[in-house]
């Protein structure tokens, strides 16, 4: 004869989770009356639920009915398919149990990072500007032992864990649905790459999907976990200003880069510094502000060229404008598209992206040289 099996917290925590109408706030109510016991509240009776302020009497039949389904064991079926776990406790993400509202538990793809966090969102339709800053912060960040946080959606999310992934580093996605309901689907090879080399989580259940209520309980996460909130990109009401919001709300610091005066997009961003948001000209001016949280940060730990300039991040058309002037070498455009054996449109958009990064200048005399 076998013993059975004792339930554990995690598991009553996930029954909770799976309930109808038992979010963060509930629970932490229920879980201050019932001696922080998962399994206590779901086996209380009617009337003692009911004297848990916001648990009435439909909650309360629901969380009684929840124990004796097999919800549950199907839930973990379907999370052995897809090779994920629930997390809940001192398994979360850091910081995020300080929280008022803190998530019930997290379903987790992945393995989180022991790393300080800083989150980086903004807009989903994002100029090529914006997206070359995200990717650019992100690999920088990464390459230092930061890992990066977003919410997985569309642009300037998908640029930050790129960057991230560009430098081989950690990253983290949060989504606003079920872990096995990818959003959106042209991100599925970005989802399975983050898995990888972090963690996709939800606070969930599996086969939920995204609405109006979801994406800021995600957003209050992305900002909950992080030591930082970087801004790129937002129009005033747009759903990064609320990550802002809970960021600035949570004790964390809100950081943004500055826009255009005459482009929607950068009105969310400009209105965050005019309300104290520091302002960010570089990846320094984000380490010089959390050093004393973050602690010392390495360097990238890259191969570089003979001239100090890391090469390995680089598109390989940029490499070879960084090679052909490595050597001191002043040239310009027309000389550059003959040496590297380019395209001319090709090679004025490298050099373009290369003056952005600050790794080449253009002279007065319209050559170009090293900065």
């Amino acid at each position: 004869m076998t013993d059975k099996l004792i339930p554990s917290e995690d598991e009553g925590r996930m029954i909770l989770n799976g309930i109808n109408g038992v979010g963060p706030v509930i629970l932490s109510r229920l879980l201050e009356r019932f001696s922080n016991d998962p399994w206590k509240i779901l086996q209380a009776s009617q009337s003692a639920l009911n004297g848990v302020r916001g648990v009435g009497s439909q909650l309360a039949e629901n969380i009684n009915c929840a124990q004796s389904s097999d919800w549950l064991e199907k839930e973990k079926v379907k999370l052995g398919k897809i090779g994920a776990t629930f997390i809940s406790g001192s398994n979360l993400p850091n910081f995020l149990e300080e929280l008022d509202d803190p998530p019930i538990g997290l379903y987790c793809l992945g393995e989180v990072p022991s790393l300080p966090c800083i989150s980086i969102v903004g807009t989903r339709v994002p100029s090529l500007y914006g997206k070359k800053m995200a990717r650019q912060l992100a690999k920088e960040l990464a390459g230092m032992g930061i890992c990066i946080v977003s919410g997985m959606a569309r642009g300037i999310d998908t640029e930050a864990h790129l960057g991230a992934l560009d430098a081989g580093g950690k990253t983290v996605a949060f989504l606003g649905s079920g872990l096995d309901v990818i959003y959106p689907p042209e991100n599925l090879n970005l989802y399975q790459r983050i898995a990888q080399s972090g963690a996709v989580l939800s606070e969930f259940p599996l086969g939920r999907k995204a609405d109006r209520r979801t994406f800021p309980m995600r957003n209050r996460l992305v900002a909950g976990v992080s030591l930082g909130v970087v801004v790129i990109e937002s129009a005033k009401a747009g759903g990064s200003m609320i990550t802002a919001r809970f960021a600035a709300e949570q004790g964390r610091t809100v950081f943004a880069v500055p826009g255009r005066v005459d482009h929607p997009e950068s009105m969310g961003c400009l209105s965050l510094i005019r309300d104290g948001a520091t302002l960010i000209r570089s990846v320094d001016d984000i380490l010089e502000e959390l050093a004393p949280m973050i602690g010392s940060v390495s360097a990238p730990q890259n191969p570089a060229s003979p001239t100090g300039t890391d090469l390995t991040n680089l598109e390989i058309e940029e490499q070879k404008i960084i090679q052909a002037l490595s050597a001191g070498e002043i040239l310009d455009m027309e000389n550059l598209h003959k040496i590297c054996a380019m395209p001319l449109a090709q090679t004025m958009a490298s050099l373009t992206m290369l003056e952005i990064q600050g790794l080449v200048q253009k002279r007065t005399d319209g050559r170009y040289e090293l900065a």
